[in-house]
């Protein structure tokens, strides 16, 4: 690590996928010339020192991961960018820590709202965007060349199932709903990275960790989830979807919340969230708002190969509902999203005060 005292700004993460989320604006700050770092945050924390010795200030995309810092005993600002687009999940705002960070990066306006409904006297907030979709939108992909290297059949359209995590949890959950589609031509499978074993006993292409879920997004004719961030990029690229309906998602309501401390919201206010609750006939209810998360086909597991021919056929058919949420999920998916954070970051570090770009 670089000499500590010459960095004012760190990137810290614990897992891959906060790592991917992070990437590219700390590529992007490297490119200003700013002096920076992107450090692993080790989940025990033997060695604290190295995490008192970071930057004044640090960017995560993970609110445990700024918990272990604390924990360790640095003291600076916090800065928060997401690495998904559900709000679905209940996940979003509802511990501690989300209400101490010091500049939180809303991914989109949908998420935002969820903020005010929980807690109207937040103010460290702005509208960011995700990091990670300057690559993803407007930028090509060989498609002919992918496909090849898949082994699929270029003349048969591609259907990719990339459903949340829990499969290793629940058969019913995620990966196990692959059965439905065994052998079905050119299945691709990008799992969870939890799920990525139990995902190989299926019959079908296991996307290699080497190629991103953006890349098959963008070759993909069908993009088959369910309250995965995926549900939201594909509709970004305008792809036919189809959101499976099962009794419980993990990580949404009604489900218990694994975490027995560091809960924000009061046992009033869970209650009353959770009142309004109605997995069966809103499968896709928004946690904390009345509006349904959906922007294409839905079905049953047992209904996908009869959804999945629907679904090619109607490629268009929820383009309004895609266009809508495109605008709720992610702010301003224009190619500048890293721009615009690094500007509004630094302005935050230089002033202190926070400011909006558009």
């Amino acid at each position: 690590m670089s000499n500590p005292q010459k960095t004012v700004i760190d990137f810290i993460y614990g897992a891959e996928k906060e790592r991917a989320a992070l990437q590219p604006l700390y590529d992007y700050f490297n490119e200003q010339g700013i002096s920076t770092r992107l450090v692993k945050i080790h989940r025990r924390n033997i060695f604290k020192g190295y995490i008192r010795d970071l930057a004044p200030y640090v960017v995560a995309s993970y609110d445990r991961t700024i918990d272990r810092v604390k924990d360790a005993g640095w003291r600076g600002k916090t800065i928060y960018v997401d690495h998904g687009l559900s709000p679905v999940k209940y996940y979003a705002y509802r511990y501690s820590t989300f209400h101490e960070i010091d500049l939180l990066f809303y991914p989109g306006p949908i998420f935002k709202t969820i903020m005010e409904v929980l807690n109207p006297a937040f103010k460290n907030g702005l509208l960011g965007g995700l990091p990670k979709m300057d690559g993803f939108i407007g930028v090509p992909v060989d498609k002919d060349g992918l496909i090849d290297s898949l082994g699929l059949d270029p003349d048969k359209p591609v259907v990719l199932f990339a459903p949340t995590w829990g499969g290793k949890y629940n058969p019913a959950w995620g990966i196990g709903n692959a059965r439905y589609l065994e052998n079905y031509p050119n299945l691709v499978i990008s799992p969870h990275p939890a799920d990525r074993k139990a995902a190989a006993k299926f019959k079908a292409v296991l996307s290699p960790a080497s190629v991103s879920t953006n890349d098959l997004i963008k070759i993909a004719d069908v993009v088959i989830s369910d309250v995965s961030s995926i549900v939201g990029e594909a509709a970004l690229l305008g792809k036919p979807i189809i959101q499976l309906i099962l009794p419980a998602y993990p990580g949404c309501f009604p489900l218990p919340d694994k975490r027995k401390t560091g809960v924000w919201l009061s046992k009033q206010s869970e209650q009353n969230f959770l009142a309004r609750v109605d997995p069966e006939k809103r499968p896709f209810k928004l946690a904390y708002l009345d509006q349904d998360w959906i922007m294409g086909h839905t079905c049953s597991p047992e209904d996908l190969l009869e959804t999945v021919s629907i679904a090619l056929s109607e490629g268009d058919h929820f383009a309004k509902e895609r266009q809508y949420w495109n605008q709720q999920n992610c702010y301003l998916p224009d190619g500048r999203t890293n721009a615009r954070l690094y500007e509004m970051i630094i302005n935050f570090i230089h002033t202190g005060t926070l400011k909006q770009l558009g």
